[in-house]
C-alpha cells in the first residue's frame, strides 16, 4: 500500500486533492475516483439510447453534475452506448446571462473543406453565434458545418439549466429575453432529427422542474427522458469513501467509515459538504504523514467533521485575506450573494464582478483578488471555477448554497439585516 509519506502532495491541505473534490463536482478526468454510481450511470446510458434528449434532475447537492461529468461522459467514451460508438465531441456549457453566446463558445468551430488553420477566437465565436441565431435548426447547421469526423457524435451538455429561469430578469435587462427560448428550441430540434448525430443532456435542479412548462415542447421531452437522481444507499456511500481513497493510495479505518456514514445519514443530500469534509480529512492525513496509518477518526475530527469542516475552512480562507480592506470587500460580497427567499428558504444569488465593484466601492482588481482567494483549487467557495479568467461580466455565485448555513460567519452576516428590520 502507498503510505502517507509516499503520496505526492504539498505541505498544506489546500492541495487539489485528487480523491475528493470538495464542494465542486467531479470532472471527467477524475472518473477513476468516482464511486458508488455504476448502476445509475447504466440507467443514464439506457435513457440516452432510447432518446437523444436526456434530463438529469435532482435537488441541490444530490450529485447530478458529477454523475454526468464523471459517470456518463467516461461511459460514452468507453463505448457503453453501442449504437453510437465511442467517439464523442462534448460541448458543455452553462447558459449564464448569455445563453447563445456561451453555447456558441462551447461548440466546435465551422470549417471550410480542407481548412486546417483555426480562425481568430473572437471572430469564430461571432460566426458560430450567428449560425445558431438562424432558427430552430441552428445547432444542427453548426454541427454540420463543423465537419466532424465520420462516426463522431456531438454531445451537448447544458449544466445549470435553471439559469434560464433564475437569470430571466438579467436576460431581459440585457435584451436577451428571447435567447432562452431559442436555445431550448434548438436543443429539442437537434434531438429530434437523425441526419446529424447530436445528443442533448440538460442538468436541472428539481425545484425548477415545474417552470419548464414556459417553453413549448420542453415538458414533453422531459417526460420522455427524465432521470431523477436518487440518493446514495449506505453501501454506495461507503464505496465513495473507501474506493476513492484506495485509488489515491490510502486505506480508511472501518470505524471512520461508520462514523462518516452515520454523520451523513442525518442529511444524505449534503454530498458536497460530505465531499468537502473528506477532502479536508485527507489533507490532515497527508500533512501528518504517519507511515502506514489509515485515515482515521482523529484526522476527521481535526478537520472539523461533517458539521464543522466547511465553516472552519471558510474562516481560514477569510483570515488569510491580507488586510482589513480585503476582508471588508469579502463581507460585502458574500452579504450580496446571500439572500432569503419569500418562503424562508435560503438560496445563493448571482452578481456580476462589475456589479460587485459598485456594491463594495472597490476596484475591479481588488474585488477579483478577493474572489481568487475564495475560488482557488481545493476551496471552490465561489464560482466561476479558477480556470476561467475573471472579467467585469463574470457571474459570481456561491458554489454551493449550503454555505449559507454551513459557514457560521456567513450565516451571521445574512441574519443581521433581518434582525434589524
Amino acid at each position: 500500500m502507498t503510505t502517507a509519506r509516499s503520496v505526492e502532495s504539498s505541505e498544506t491541505s489546500e492541495t487539489p486533492l485528487a480523491p475528493f473534490p470538495g464542494l465542486r463536482p467531479y470532472e471527467e478526468g477524475e472518473a477513476a475516483f468516482f464511486f458508488g454510481r455504476d448502476g445509475q450511470v447504466g440507467e443514464l446510458v439506457e435513457r440516452l439510447r432510447r432518446s437523444r434528449f436526456l434530463a438529469v434532475v435532482g435537488t441541490s447537492g444530490s450529485g447530478k453534475s458529477s454523475l454526468v461529468r464523471a459517470g456518463l461522459l467516461p461511459a460514452l467514451h468507453g463505448g457503453w452506448l453501442t449504437q453510437a460508438g465511442s467517439d464523442w465531441r462534448v460541448a458543455m456549457f452553462r447558459p449564464g446571462d448569455d445563453p447563445l453566446g456561451n453555447f456558441a463558445r462551447a461548440m466546435p468551430s465551422p470549417r471550410a473543406p480542407g481548412q486546417e488553420e483555426e480562425m481568430d477566437e473572437a471572430v469564430c465565436a461571432a460566426i458560430k453565434e450567428s449560425i445558431l441565431r438562424r432558427g430552430g435548426l441552428g445547432l444542427v447547421e453548426l454541427a454540420r458545418q463543423a465537419r466532424l469526423p465520420p462516426r463522431q457524435n456531438l454531445l451537448v451538455v447544458v449544466d445549470r439549466f435553471a439559469d434560464l429561469f433564475r437569470l430571466a430578469p438579467e436576460l431581459r435587462r440585457e435584451g436577451r429575453a428571447e435567447d432562452a427560448a431559442a436555445l431550448v428550441s434548438m436543443l429539442l430540434e437537434a434531438a429530434r432529427q437523425t441526419e446529424v448525430p447530436v445528443y442533448v443532456v440538460i442538468i436541472l435542479r428539481a425545484a425548477y422542474l415545474g417552470v419548464c412548462a414556459r417553453f413549448w415542447g420542453l415538458p414533453e421531452a422531459i417526460n420522455e427522458s427524465l432521470y431523477l437522481t436518487p440518493r446514495l444507499t449506505r453501501d454506495e456511500a461507503g464505496e465513495v469513501i473507501t474506493g476513492a481513497a484506495a485509488v489515491g493510495g490510502a486505506e480508511v479505518a472501518p470505524r471512520l467509515v461508520q462514523r462518516l456514514l452515520n454523520d451523513l445519514w442525518g442529511d444524505p443530500l449534503r454530498l458536497p459538504v460530505f465531499q468537502h469534509a473528506l477532502m479536508r480529512t485527507w489533507g490532515v492525513w497527508l500533512r501528518e504523514g504517519v507511515a502506514g496509518e489509515p485515515l482515521d477518526i482523529r484526522h476527521y475530527e481535526e478537520a472539523g467533521g461533517l458539521s464543522g469542516a466547511l465553516s472552519r475552512h471558510a474562516d481560514e480562507v477569510f483570515d488569510e485575506l491580507p488586510d482589513a480592506g480585503s476582508r471588508t470587500i469579502a463581507e460585502k460580497l458574500f452579504r450580496a450573494l446571500a439572500r432569503e427567499c419569500c418562503d424562508g428558504r435560503e438560496y445563493g444569488d448571482v452578481l456580476k464582478l462589475g456589479e460587485a465593484c459598485a456594491l463594495t466601492g472597490a476596484g475591479e482588481a481588488d474585488v477579483a483578488a478577493v474572489v481568487e482567494v475564495f475560488r482557488r483549487d481545493g476551496r471552490s467557495f465561489l464560482t466561476p471555477p479558477p480556470a476561467r479568467p475573471l472579467t467585469a461580466d463574470s457571474l459570481l455565485e456561491l458554489s454551493y448554497e449550503d454555505l449559507l448555513h454551513g459557514w457560521g460567519r456567513l450565516k451571521s452576516w445574512a441574519a443581521e439585516p433581518r434582525q434589524g428590520s
